[in-house]
């Protein structure tokens, strides 16, 4: 099985960016340790490595697995037909994608603002109308990890919402 392509995009960014994180707060940390740092405390230093050291190792550990776990769901799993609305969210600094999520009128399912990665194709074609999608789901724990459409794949971002399928409480 080969890793798709749409998510080699951000694993990189993740995997970069959780580098260098780490990195920053690995020099936080040997700053605040080095004997010629006395005119200034050191415990905001401290505080940042803290915060980053942590967030980079999980960044760098968690979320390229689940990228890795997405793909392979994908590939060996039956999907669940549906329909998706998207919507963007064009924040302050960012673009965010969401969709809201329907199953059959027989089925339970129904999820709202479910957060995906901003796909390569023109998302903004099909912003706002009712589509038929297919969800793609992780038999070992219900999450959600992907849309596919007729015009690609939309992936979610990490962990997914849980989905219950028919008939469940």
């Amino acid at each position: 099985m080969s890793f798709p392509p749409e998510l080699r995009r951000y694993r990189l960014l993740v995997i970069t960016s959780s580098l260098l994180l780490a990195g920053a707060g690995g020099f936080a940390l040997v700053a605040a340790l080095s004997p010629g740092h006395t005119e200034t405390s050191p415990i905001p230093l401290f505080l940042f490595a803290i915060f980053t050291l942590p967030m980079a190792a999980f960044c760098l550990f968690f979320v390229p697995r689940w990228y890795h776990r997405a793909a392979i769901v994908v590939s060996t799993t039956s999907p669940l037909a549906a329909t998706a609305t998207l919507t963007l969210d064009n924040g302050s600094d960012s673009t965010s994608l969401y969709a809201a999520v329907s199953g059959p009128q027989s089925s339970s399912i129904h999820l709202e603002r479910i957060a995906l990665l901003i796909p390569r194709w023109n998302v903004r074609s099909v912003v706002g109308s009712p589509l038929p999608v297919r969800l793609h789901v992780d038999p070992s724990n219900s999450r959600l990890v992907a849309i596919s459409t007729e015009h690609g794949m939309l992936w979610c971002m990490p962990t997914g919402q849980v989905v219950r399928a028919s008939g469940a409480p």
